[in-house]
């Protein structure tokens, strides 16, 4: 198969952008979160990764660099990813670049400066590949390395398969997913028993209010939830913004309005809870939860564990599975990992795809889910290491495992995460009972409009 003479020169940003902005409007329904771009669904792959796959790992040498602009230490690096690359691949020099100072993702475009594997989070992935031109059809390289995607969770292989054919610009390779977190110490003290694995919200909600009290001049709140992975990571698997018409879904789909009454309306309507969250500023979160302890149930995502799993050793604490819609029985939030994908301008495509096979190996994904981190596959074997070697290991790791995950809604960056705000300030307004439920979501429709009306017409 004839090989590509050079790399397509990199564009700029700017450039870019203007392409991706008008592209996504013109074929908003061919877009995927993992296979979105300017080109139809029917567009052929790259195909200077022809001929047979060496053996994994054989390459003489190979240098791979990472790059990512979510703000990764090289200390985080080498914890979730480096270590273990060097150590299965010795003949491999594995290099991060950190985006700080001089350093961002314009600065090394403008430069020049070529990394072979991106990554960053759900959506903040497809937004930077696509807008910078780095995006890569890495379909012909899993078929010649035999990358084994089946292994995936069936919600990520329904994800990219979302446009029969349509191109694969990167996969998941670790997740998060949201979890309930429950103070052990408060429940025991208010004589309440712990939640368990298969509640509803209505039932988590009950068990809410026999725990939200005063008591020796302390509030206690019984439960919240972080509206903004709540919004991201809905249930209910709904967009953000409309893939057709490219506008905030918050007052035009139905099903927003329970999701809100119930998480952020039913919770508050106790005085004491409403109180706290005037007095804060902020529906209690995690620092409250953690720092404060004043929070008995938090729905969040299992990263707290790893972000503040110090200040946790200080707390008797458990989790259960987050509790489910009466729509959506056993459904659980959407997932929200971290993908990786290989850039246009890799110099070094096949020893790229030999890193990212590794990493969806079931080898890692089994020492990273001993660990603590959530893994990608539904391998059983993988699932059911969880936890085994982490800080906390006695606790119900079950949980994040219970509910099957929602599908993946559709993705727009960059308006999705322009608008996000609007979520987290409706959720606050209507905790604190500042407006009712309507006015609050026609105002923030015509808000998010003009926040995406604005991002359109700059990127002209």
């Amino acid at each position: 198969m004839k090989e590509r003479k050079s790399v397509k020169p990199i564009p700029t940003i700017s450039s870019k952008a203007r392409r991706a902005v008008n592209c996504s409007t013109a074929i908003a329904t061919l877009l995927l979160v993992l296979a979105s771009g300017c080109a139809p669904a029917s567009k052929e792959p790259n195909r200077e990764a022809g001929g047979t796959a060496p053996q994994d790992g054989q390459h003489e040498q190979a240098k791979l660099v990472f790059y990512s602009n979510n703000g990764n230490s090289e200390e985080s690096f080498d914890q979730s990813f480096g270590n273990a690359l060097r150590k299965k691949f010795p003949n491999y020099t594995i290099e991060y670049i950190r985006a700080a100072t001089g350093t961002q993702l314009q600065d090394l475009l403008a430069s020049g400066t070529k990394f072979d594997i991106f990554f960053n989070t759900i959506g903040n992935f497809e937004r930077y590949m696509i807008e910078s031109g780095m995006e890569y059809d890495m379909r012909e390289l899993i078929k010649k390395h035999n990358v084994p995607l089946s292994d995936l969770d069936p919600v990520y292989v329904e994800y990219m398969n979302g446009a029969a054919g349509g191109p694969i610009y990167g996969f998941p390779i670790q997740n998060n997913v949201m979890t309930l977190y429950y103070n052990k110490t408060l429940f025991q003290k208010f004589g309440v028993p712990f939640p368990q694995n298969g509640m509803t919200w209505d039932e988590a909600i009950e068990l809410g209010k026999k725990l939200t009290r005063q008591e020796a001049g302390t509030s206690y709140v019984g439960l919240t939830v972080n509206p903004a992975n709540t919004a991201n990571q809905n249930q209910f698997s709904l967009p953000s913004v409309d893939p057709l018409t490219m506008k905030p879904t918050i007052n035009t789909n139905p099903l927003w309005k329970p999701l809100f009454e119930t998480l952020f309306v039913r919770p508050f309507e106790n005085e004491i809870a409403r109180a706290e969250t005037i007095r804060l500023k902020k529906i209690p979160d995690h620092y409250t939860f953690v720092r404060d302890q004043t929070l008995a149930m938090y729905g969040y995502s299992s990263g707290l564990i790893s972000a503040l799993g110090e200040e946790m050793k200080q707390l008797d604490w458990d989790i259960a599975a987050l509790p489910t819609f009466r729509e959506k029985p056993g459904v659980g939030a959407q997932p929200y990992p971290f993908q990786m994908g290989i850039t246009s301008f890799s110099a070094n495509k096949d020893a790229a795809m030999t890193a990212l096979k590794f990493l969806l190996s079931e080898e890692y994904q089994k020492e990273i889910s001993e660990k603590g981190q959530m893994p990608v596959l539904k391998l059983e074997t993988v699932k059911q290491a969880f936890g085994n070697k982490s800080t906390f290991s006695n606790k119900n790791y079950s949980a994040l495992f219970y509910n099957k995950m929602a599908s993946i809604a559709f993705k727009t960056p960059p308006y999705g995460a322009a608008i996000d705000r609007f979520h987290t300030t409706s959720a606050l307004q209507l905790a604190q009972g500042q407006a009712d439920i309507n006015s609050l979501f026609r105002q923030a429709e015509e808000e998010a409009t003009k926040e995406i009306n604005a991002l359109r017409q700059n990127a002209k």
